[in-house]
């Protein structure tokens, strides 16, 4: 479960921010026309890629994960490249003072930026924050 528990921390994290403030979090893709204007920025945040090692071998088995989680940020108005960067940098900075995500993970990191089409895309502007994750779970 601690695939789970990570993803939710890191959500509660997002929603706690008071750096900037995120106009919705959530962990479903978002329909832009269904946003009000006080929805935005808005955040949806889901696991990616992982990849898992052996720690220890036995009957129980010490695991190390490594996994992404991505942030996709959704602003709209003017400025939109400025909001994403304030953004980007703000999440970053509240993620940096508990890398350990409540004490679920080893570490967490930004590890790259990526610009996302949403096709005819004015007035809104997208990219995706990717956080690698290491964490260690018994099975």
């Amino acid at each position: 479960m601690a695939r789970e528990d990570i993803v939710k921390q890191f959500v509660t994290e997002l929603k706690a921010m008071k750096s900037v403030k995120l106009g919705r979090v959530q962990r479903d893709p978002i329909i832009i026309s269904e946003l009000p204007k006080t929805g935005f920025p808005a955040v949806y945040v889901e696991t990616t890629d992982e990849d898992r090692e052996n720690i220890t071998m036995g009957p129980t088995r010490l695991m190390r994960s490594i996994m992404q989680i991505a942030c996709v940020i959704v602003v709209g108005g003017k400025e939109r490249d400025r909001q994403r960067n304030i953004i980007v940098d703000n999440i970053e900075t509240h993620i940096a003072l508990d890398k350990t995500l409540g004490g679920f993970a080893k570490d967490c990191n930004l590890t790259r930026i990526e610009l996302v089409e949403i096709g005819e895309s004015e007035p809104y502007a997208s990219c995706r924050a990717i956080f690698t994750v290491e964490y260690c779970f018994n099975i």
